[in-house]
């Protein structure tokens, strides 16, 4: 295989950020079709809602869907709900298959191979492998239409004990036009179509990457994190680890909503050539001055990891994203990043790390 390119991280780094771009794109198809069912439903609730009586609104406040009218309601919201579990799974397997195939073909490309990859068999793999925090691809969007009718729910019934106008009920649930709907309670629904979209995509595309450095010949695999203020703890504390590419302890990416980290397919050595871009800035490239960028944008070797760009980092940019009290932890203790995090991931509170610290303590008699 052809690894001597110089800039397979640099490319990494540029393909991410047009990949963020179209999932941009994606997300908005399938907002678009969350959109069009639920503004139907909530025609046909208001109407309903309209037609109810005083007693049949108690009952409904209630939970209780006694009547054939309160049983109509419940009717809307089952077959809204169905829709939703039928339409956005849909909606972005096509997409995400696509997707697949695209990132296979580019893995393979970066160093110089070339595949025909299956999407179908590549999202099929990554429909087998948890996401994050042990969901699946299918339940991640089960919850998204199991939440919005709760929400929905919950809304009708809240409404109605606190004296509401159906208007006002009706509201609630869509937002204000004024605002773009965007204080209805449906847009936390919205949200969460952005970030399974945007996390589930990502899982896709690891996988699509894992399947192709499998076939090319790659014996390990590499976890790289971004070089920014808004990298993870975990992900920073990650990066630059390397396992076997069969190795059942590898942290696939997303380790959680809207990871950026990626595994990059390497020989033994681990080595890497080329360079990797750094932001020494929680803002994005984007929100930065132009006059401000000199000094806070550029590249360092590829196989430089957090730790060491964060070590060379000025206490500025440390403080910011450690917070005062693990910055201070981190200049007067000698505390290396990935102590601030437990082995799989999880940050530890400054109570849980004392308390680790004195085991620590213990066992060497101090």
């Amino acid at each position: 295989m052809n690894t001597t390119q110089d800039a397979i991280l640099s490319a990494i780094a540029q393909h991410s950020a047009y990949s963020y771009r179209l999932s941009s794109g994606e997300v908005n198809k399938l907002i678009s079709l969350f959109n069009g069912e639920s503004n139907a439903m909530v025609s046909k609730l208001r109407d309903l809602l309209d037609e109810l009586s005083d007693a049949e609104r108690v009952a409904l406040s209630g939970g209780q869907y006694t009547t054939p009218l309160l049983q109509e309601i419940r009717g809307i919201f089952a077959t809204w709900q169905s829709t939703l579990a039928t339409v956005l799974p849909e909606a972005f397997a096509v997409s995400a298959t696509a997707l697949a195939v695209h990132e296979a073909a580019f893995a393979a490309k970066i160093v110089g191979e070339s595949i025909k990859p299956s999407g179908e068999k590549l999202y099929k793999a990554a429909k087998k492998i948890p996401v994050v925090g042990g969901a699946l691809l299918d339940e991640l969007f089960d919850k998204i239409k199991d939440d919005a009718r709760l929400r929905v729910e919950y809304a009708i019934r809240q409404g109605i004990t606190d004296g509401w106008t159906n208007q006002q009920i009706v509201q609630r649930i869509k937002g204000k036009k004024a605002l773009n709907y965007q204080d209805g309670i449906l847009q936390q629904s919205r949200s969460d179509i952005d970030r399974v979209a945007r996390t589930s995509r990502s899982h896709v595309a690891n996988t699509a990457y894992m399947d192709t450095y499998k076939a090319i010949g790659f014996t390990h695999v590499k976890f790289v994190a971004t070089l920014d203020g808004r990298v993870s703890k975990t992900c920073a504390s990650l990066d630059q680890s390397m396992w076997e590419i069969e190795s059942p302890k590898i942290r696939r990416p997303p380790l959680h909503p809207n990871c950026r980290s990626v595994l990059v397919g390497v020989d033994a050595d681990g080595n890497l050539a080329g360079k990797r871009p750094f932001v020494m800035d929680e803002r994005k490239v984007k929100d930065i001055p132009g006059d401000e960028r000199k000094d806070l944008i550029g590249q360092l070797d590829a196989n430089t990891s957090f730790k060491q760009f964060f070590d060379k980092a000025d206490d500025f940019f440390q403080k910011e994203w450690l917070g005062e009290k693990r910055y201070k932890l981190y200049k007067e203790g000698n505390y290396s990043i990935d102590k601030f995090v437990d082995p799989l991931g999880r940050q530890y509170s400054l109570a849980e790390l004392r308390v680790l610290d004195e085991k620590t303590f213990e066992d060497l008699g101090l």
